[in-house]
């Protein structure tokens, strides 16, 4: 049987096949690459090479579908609340002046009633150290302060529902914002209650015992005084330390409330499970991430609020010094504190919400694969991860 090919008729004549390459041994051990073979030129200097493997970042939203680095999260949470300013900015203007208004009225008519000069009692012209209505004027100086708290509840709710359809690719309203958080509402104030009887509890047990004990057994040296401040100093140490831990810990409870449609106790397990302990997991990283957004928010708000502190100010000078009782004192601290809550409130919760949210959403990347459910879901392959909110 003839080796050469077939050629079909008037086609010509056939073409030999070209020879084999010769072989070339393989390089001895620790030599460099070998001469290219037969028939292939190296690649220019400078030409770009393919990589075996070449990372592709998905983005179906606002983050990319892997571990977020710090400068993922605070660009994601800009993108959210641009993306998003009637969700964001104005909601959160909405439920600050919802909870203010009233708190602020009643804190000024409160501090509207207190005087505090000091009133002269007895013969011997000596002065009351209680002036009268001093405490209704802290107590209305404070309010304002409760009110915020009670709309940070909210917003917190309203940020995580806002950042999860963010990380989604979708945009929501106000409207829609409210009818997917509003039956939340219970279990996110039950959330905080928690934490607030927690941190009572922690500083009474570790503070308060120790305190009690050294007033009832008394101090009568330099000694005794010196190794009764030791303990309360040690004891409010630990406390401290103890109320990072918890707070830090539960982080991730409201984001859970929310997108997950867990209870209390559910969320704050799952919150402890996803930051992890000291000694293992991502507790660290969150505690650092929230401590530096703790700071810029707190320096962003100084710089909004100190034009209206300073202009304040200079009108309570001018007023205390007309008015001899000070009640102009406690109401202008009052709508000061009032006025500082609520451009807080709409400008820098968003921020440090949406942060706490997307760290959420990180720890379940990095501890759950939801990346991978994420990718699925911009595919159409799988169920979103929680549910989406109609406009």
């Amino acid at each position: 049987m003839s080796d050469q090919p077939w050629v079909a008729p008037g086609s010509g004549v056939a073409q030999p096949p070209a020879p084999p390459a010769p072989y070339a041994p393989p390089p001895p051990p620790g030599a460099g690459p070998g001469p290219a073979p037969a028939g292939h030129l190296p690649p220019p200097p400078g030409a770009p090479t393919a990589a075996p493997y070449a990372r592709m970042d998905v983005r179906p939203g606002i983050i990319p579908l892997r571990p977020l680095a710090l400068g993922d999260l605070y660009g994601a949470v800009l993108k959210a609340v641009r993306g998003n300013p009637g969700a964001t900015i104005g909601l959160a203007t909405l439920t600050s002046f919802a909870f203010l208004l009233p708190t602020t009225a009643l804190g000024t008519w409160l501090a509207s009633q207190s005087e505090i000069t000091m009133l002269e009692t007895g013969s011997s012209g000596a002065s009351d150290t209680f002036p009268d209505g001093f405490g209704l004027g802290i107590v209305g100086m404070y309010l304002p302060y409760i009110g915020q708290l009670l709309s940070a509840i909210l917003l917190a709710g309203f940020l995580a529902q806002v950042v999860g359809q963010a990380v989604l690719g979708r945009k929501v309203g106000m409207g829609g914002t409210w009818r997917a958080t509003r039956s939340r509402v219970p279990a996110l104030v039950g959330a905080v209650l928690v934490s607030m009887l927690a941190g009572v509890v922690v500083l009474g047990g570790l503070v308060g015992l120790p305190l009690a004990f050294v007033i009832a057994v008394g101090a009568s040296d330099d000694g005794s005084i010196a190794l009764a401040a030791l303990l309360i100093l040690g004891a409010a140490l630990v406390a401290f330390l103890v109320l990072g831990y918890l707070s830090t810990a539960w982080a991730f409870a409201t984001p859970a409330i929310v997108l997950e449609r867990v209870g209390v106790v559910h969320a704050l397990r799952r919150s402890m499970h996803l930051v992890g302990s000291p000694l293992k997991g991502p507790f660290w990283r969150v505690l650092g991430i929230r401590l530096l957004t703790g700071i810029i928010v707190g320096v962003a708000g100084s710089v909004i609020t100190m034009p209206i502190s300073f202009a304040l100010m200079m009108v309570m000078m001018v007023t205390v010094a007309d008015d001899p009782s000070g009640g102009n004192f406690f109401v202008l601290q009052t709508v000061t504190a009032g006025i500082a809550a609520l451009i807080t409130g709409a400008l820098t919760t968003p921020f440090s919400a949406g942060i706490d949210a997307l760290l959420y959403v990180d720890g379940r990347i990095r501890s759950e694969g939801l990346d991978v459910q994420l990718v699925q879901t911009a595919q159409g392959a799988a169920p979103p991860p929680w549910p989406v909110t109609t406009s």
